[in-house]
């Protein structure tokens, strides 16, 4: 009877350390699904960035950039000589310099042009392209 109870022990002994076995791989199970939910997240986050960062032109601009576009537009096309220079589009705008510079790259190079001053060579100036009659 020796034999069976050293079985009977054994058997207890390997379930004890099965279960204690089959505890410790759930809590891996939890923390691996845990850490690759968290992988997976930043990876959808780091697609989104890069995504903005490479198409920067598919978003829509806000409504004050939008407005400041087309005050830019509306002010060429009253001007006599459809042209303003930054220091005036700057004035009309109540912006700054730089944001002056920021609006100006926005605008449809085909239509609008920068050019140097004949005055001043340091001071840029905003033209209004003429449509040719093609």
């Amino acid at each position: 009877m020796q034999a069976d109870e050293l079985k009977a022990e054994n058997a207890e002994e390997l379930r004890a350390e099965v279960a204690a076995l089959s505890l410790e791989l759930e809590t891996l199970r939890q923390k691996w699904d845990g850490d690759l939910d968290r992988v997976l997240r930043e990876i959808a986050y780091d697609r989104q960035r890069l995504a903005r960062l490479e198409h920067p032109k598919d978003r829509e601009p806000p409504p004050t950039e939008l407005a400041h576009l087309q005050r830019i537009e509306k002010h060429l096309k009253d001007s006599s000589r459809h042209a303003a220079s930054f220091a005036e589009l700057r004035g009309l705008l109540g912006v700054s310099p730089g944001r002056v510079s920021q609006l100006v790259r926005k605008l449809d190079p085909q239509r609008f042009e920068v050019k140097r001053s004949a005055v001043d060579h340091k001071a840029r100036v905003l033209v209004l392209k003429r449509r040719s009659s093609l």
